[in-house]
């Protein structure tokens, strides 16, 4: 007789949370609008174009960088990186530097330019601060919107780690 009332009670709860599970998944099939951070442009009088990130950093052509932490301005200019394809219409190599550094606290390893997918991009490395690991930032060369970026753990962490650690030392500015 237990054993039945068990039963009747599992039988009772599992029909119970189908019902549930099944009101949960009607009101998740309601979506709620999202709307991501577009990025606004607008030129200025002097012709400038400013880009106005998600981050809300303002951008310039040819403009000064913007730093988010006190000590950025000096990693920035500490590492150089190679930006064969800088033309003046994009945001230069160390405004580049510096919103990597945003999304990657800690030292400039190397970097450079490259074209993937018909767009510019700065490919900048980073050795994240308090880490044996390794960080890959792209940034768009035109607008400065951080495209990817990536963090290496395990090994492959720890051989990039040991491998831009040493690419550091060739990248820096006497």
């Amino acid at each position: 007789m237990k054993k039945i009332a068990l039963l009747a009670t599992i039988a009772t709860l599992a029909v119970g949370a189908t019902a549930s599970s099944a009101q949960a998944q009607a009101q998740s099939d309601r979506r709620i609008p999202i709307s991501k951070d577009s990025p606004t442009v607008t030129t200025t009088s002097s012709g400038d174009v400013e880009y106005t990130g998600p981050l809300g950093y303002r951008l310039r052509p040819g403009g000064s960088p913007i730093y988010c932490a006190p000590n950025d301005a000096a990693e920035v200019a500490r590492v150089e990186i190679k930006s064969d394809l800088y033309t003046s219409s994009m945001i230069s190599p160390a405004q580049a530097k510096a919103i990597a550094l945003c999304a990657v606290p800690g030292q400039l390893s190397s970097g450079e330019m490259q074209v993937n997918n018909g767009r510019t991009v700065y490919e900048i490395a980073l050795l994240p601060t308090d880490k044996k690991t390794y960080s890959k930032v792209e940034i768009d060369a035109m607008t400065g919107e951080i495209i990817n970026a990536k963090q290496f753990g395990g090994l492959r962490g720890l051989a990039g780690f040991l491998r831009e650690s040493a690419e550091r030392k060739n990248n820096k500015v006497p």
